[in-house]
């Protein structure tokens, strides 16, 4: 069973990198089955897997399925790895985007700002990518005053102030919000 499952394994991301996502997301679909039922929801490779289903289907612009498994993989992370690791952060923003894709503005902009916070410290190009995201997708929602209460969704805050700063500026530099969505990418807004 284990070199099947390796097998398997080998296959998919054979697939995904010769870009054939539909028959990658099949493969990985299988193997995040067997180990959930073998190793466990908690498993790094069920989780390895269930983000690899993730990552085809945004490829695939599957973006209802993908805003079910984000929130699973998400959660996951955020007890396992933390909110500013590289894995939750990738999922973070292929569910951001997969929300702004069903234009499902306030979740996506909460994400999107919790995010941004998580990674100030480590990785502050990524965390103006991330609120310019906020900003450019905010249709009629205020970033700074879903932030001024230093809380989101229960989570604190630890940069409030220089997030609301910033998101105030680009709220004057950026203006209409349809011209800077359609500059968005699942990786946020680059600011100029």
């Amino acid at each position: 069973m284990r070199k099947m499952i390796e097998e398997l394994q080998a296959e998919a991301d054979a697939l995904y990198a010769a870009g054939e996502y539909d028959h990658a997301l099949a493969s990985y679909s299988v193997l995040r089955e067997v180990r959930a039922r073998r190793e466990g929801p908690y498993s790094i490779r069920y989780l390895s897997n269930l983000h690899d289903c993730v990552r085809c289907m945004s490829h695939l612009n599957l973006w209802l399925d993908a805003n079910y498994l984000c929130s699973e993989l998400h959660s996951k992370y955020v007890r396992t790895h933390g909110r500013g690791e590289a894995d939750t952060v990738d999922v973070a923003k292929h569910w951001a985007w997969a929300l702004v894709h069903l234009e499902d503005y306030p979740p996506a902009v909460r994400l999107y700002l919790l995010t941004a916070d998580a990674v100030w410290d480590d990785d502050p190009a990524q965390a103006h990518r991330l609120l310019g995201a906020a900003v450019a997708h905010r249709h009629g929602l205020d970033p700074v005053e879903i932030i001024s209460p230093g809380l989101i969704d229960g989570v604190g805050l630890r940069h409030a102030d220089e997030e609301r700063e910033l998101i105030t500026r680009l709220v004057d530099e950026l203006g209409d919000t349809e011209e800077a969505s359609a500059a968005a990418t699942i990786d946020g807004l680059a600011l100029v």
